[in-house]
Order: C-alpha cells, then sequence, then structure tokens
C-alpha cells in the first residue's frame, strides 16, 4: 500500500476525531519501515501487558487500530526466520507466531530491538504528538509517538540531517536512518567502503556475542566495553549494557534473559545480511568452505556490496520485504540464512567463546574481490 503523507513531522497537535486518526494511522502502519525481514508489529506477551498498563484509552484504542492494521499487511518474517533457526519445523503461520515457543520469547525481543530499540527522550526533545515526558517508547506500546518519531526522522533524513551520539538521536533513528544502519547489515553513508561496514559488523557480532556468552557484567557501560568502535557509539552516554537493552522492560534484566536477548541481536544482523534489498551477495561456490572454523562450514555469497537505504527507493526495497522474498532465497541457496543461523545456535548453546566463533561469523560477512562501496543497489536506487 501507498504511504499516507498527511503525517509530516508529527510536530503538530491533531485535529481530526480521534477515531478517524486512529483508523488512518492503522492504515498508515501497513507501509511499515522498510525492513526487510520485517518483524511483527504485535510484540510479545510481555510487550502487550506493558502497553496495557502504560497507555491512557486513547492510546489503547489507536494501538487497536494500529495493530489490526499491520496484521492484514505485516509478515512476520524475522519471527519465522529466527523460530526456524531455533528449531520450528511448521509451516508460515506456526512458525511465524511470536507466541510459538515461549522459550523463544527472549530471543524474538533481542531481533526486535535492532528494529525498534526502546527509547527515552532528552530535556528538550520530542515534543511529537502521542508522545509522553520520561516514557518508555515503543511501537507497541506508544504507536502514534512512534509513528510521529519515525517519520520525521525519515523526512528530515532526506534532507541531510546526521543521527549520530552527538546529536542526541533516539536509536530509533540511529539505527533505521544514522550511524548504526549497520544494525541491518547496511552501510551507514553513501560511497561507505565495505570494509569499513563489515568492520562495524563485526564489532557489534562481537560484542553482542560476548553479551551473550556472560563476558561482561550487565552493569557495565557500554562505552567503556573494550571492542574497538562501539566508544564511539556511546561516548557520550552513560547506559550501561543492561540500560541499552532492557530499557522500560524489566521482564528481561535477569542474565539468561539477558543472554538470549543479545543473541537475538546477532541473529537480525545476520539474517538482513541476506536480504536482497540490504546487501548483495555473490552466486556461493558450492565447493568453498569457510577457513579456520572449529567445524567445517559451506561458505555463504561473498558480499559484492552493502547497501544505502539513503539513495533507495522505499518501494523498491520493500519488494524484498515479504515472506515471498524469504521463500525464495530458502529455497533456491545454500548455504542458506536458516542453516548459517542454526549453526550459529548451536554454538552459543555449546558456550563457545567469541575466539572460536569469530572465524565462522568473518566468513559469513566475508568480502567479494570486487566489492563495491554504499550504493542503493542495482536494482534499488531511487
Amino acid at each position: 500500500m501507498p504511504r499516507l503523507t498527511f503525517i509530516k513531522s508529527g510536530r503538530y497537535p491533531v485535529n481530526k476525531s480521534h477515531l478517524v486518526y486512529a483508523i488512518m494511522v492503522g492504515v498508515f502502519f501497513t507501509s511499515f519501515p522498510a525492513e526487510a525481514f520485517k518483524p511483527s508489529p504485535e510484540g510479545s506477551f510481555i510487550e502487550r501487558k506493558l502497553a496495557s498498563r502504560s497507555q491512557s484509552t486513547w492510546e489503547r484504542i489507536l494501538s487497536y487500530f494500529a495493530l489490526e492494521g499491520i496484521h492484514k499487511f505485516g509478515e512476520p518474517v524475522h519471527e519465522e526466520i529466527t523460530n526456524r533457526i531455533l528449531g520450528c519445523e511448521g509451516d508460515a503461520d506456526i512458525c511465524g507466531a511470536p507466541e510459538y515457543d515461549p522459550d523463544n520469547a527472549y530471543f524474538l525481543a533481542g531481533v526486535r530491538w535492532n528494529d525498534d530499540p526502546p527509547f527515552r527522550f532528552e530535556q528538550g526533545h520530542g515534543r511529537f504528538s502521542g508522545c509522553e515526558p520520561g516514557a518508555t517508547i515503543r511501537l507497541v506500546t506508544f504507536p502514534r509517538c512512534w509513528a510521529n518519531v519515525f517519520k520525521d526522522g525519515e523526512t528530515r533524513a532526506r534532507e541531510g540531517a546526521s543521527f549520530d551520539a552527538k546529536s542526541s538521536a533516539p536509536l530509533l533513528l540511529r539505527s533505521h536512518f544514522g550511524d548504526m544502519q549497520f544494525l541491518h547489515s547496511m552501510a551507514c553513508k553513501d560511497k561507505e567502503p565495505a570494509a569499513v561496514t563489515r568492520e562495524k559488523i563485526l564489532a557489534w557480532a562481537e560484542f553482542t556475542w560476548r553479551v551473550a556468552s556472560g563476558e561482561f557484567p550487565l552493569s557495565m557501560p557500554v562505552k567503556d566495553v573494550p571492542i574497538r568502535g562501539l566508544s564511539d557509539l556511546f561516548e557520550n552516554k552513560g547506559w550501561s549494557i543492561l540500560d541499552l537493552f532492557s530499557l522500560g522492560n524489566p521482564h528481561v534484566r535477569k542474565p539468561e534473559s539477558m543472554s538470549k536477548l543479545a543473541f537475538g541481536s546477532l541473529l537480525h544482523l545476520v539474517e538482513d545480511s541476506f536480504a536482497r534489498g540490504h546487501t548483495e551477495r555473490a552466486v556461493p561456490d558450492p565447493r568453498a568452505k569457510c577457513e579456520g572454523t572449529m567445524k567445517e562450514h559451506p561458505a555463504p555469497g561473498e558480499i559484492k556490496e552493502f547497501h544505502f537505504y539513503g539513495q533507495q527507493d522505499p518501494k523498491k526495497h520493500e519488494a524484498e520485504d515479504t515472506r515471498i522474498a524469504f521463500s525464495t532465497h530458502w529455497s533456491g541457496t545454500k548455504p542458506n540464512v536458516i542453516e548459517v543461523g542454526r549453526m550459529l545456535y548451536q554454538y552459543y548453546t555449546e558456550g563457545k567463546k567469541w575466539e572460536n566463533v569469530k572465524p565462522y561469523i568473518e566468513c559469513i560477512f566475508a568480502l567479494d574481490s570486487e566489492v563495491r562501496p554504499a550504493g542503493a543497489g542495482e536494482n534499488y536506487a531511487r
């Protein structure tokens, strides 16, 4: 469906009836952010429970219509991929259900985090319709605020605005339009060298794996984590690892839950790297094997380009946002994202350290000999 254009920035009061506006926002959400392998908009039962406690009657009405609109048109592809990685062998409706297996809930929360990192506005920011001062914003808890923030960020990004740690931009905008687009295996700037994007991806992979392994105390400030490049993203933030991943959600603050959540964030990164709107991979060589790994692994197709969303046509990007795109990849590529994810999950359950897993992750993100700087991609340019 086409994106609605009436929400230009969200910085003005709503002057339509609440019910009509709610329905229109529901329709707006059917064109959820152009991220390949789209997550379910409904969230987990924990997120829905938090939403029911924090929302006013008006927000509950809005949430109802917004989520109903997404449910009819959205496809929980990230959930299906993740549940299949974790062992689901059912059809798409079963494996795509966020509640398929309660044991998977925290993994799915981590996968969802990259697309929907919770945030609060700093002092003097966030004067958007639907936002509450001091509240933790997520799609499921404050959909109107979330939509207005996102649309405003999208417009400003097209106009050349920068979203990074120094700009005090919320993580939502940094991950979709700013300096943390690598969370989706995409470049953060046009013409960014692929080696630079890969370095950022590998730093996040190391961070999430070592958090998942329990190597760092959860109280450690993220800016102090001894991984090159990580402090640059959080240098002026006082967030702990616990704050980063569990803001506004006390239900995930146990070490076991945080481990699963961090691993889920890594899975999202890997899953998006197999989406054609995010990267261009070479056709895998059936004879190629990953080098230096603990077990013998067939090598995925090497990366020829990390795409940059700012140069893409959202409609063309969204063509890779469906289950059909995932199904085509799954049935026609070896090794595919499910096979790669299952190998990572096996290493995770075996408690392997980063040093042991690093060669395999480096192989997953290996660059082709003719790799190009970031661009829209041949089929996705505006």
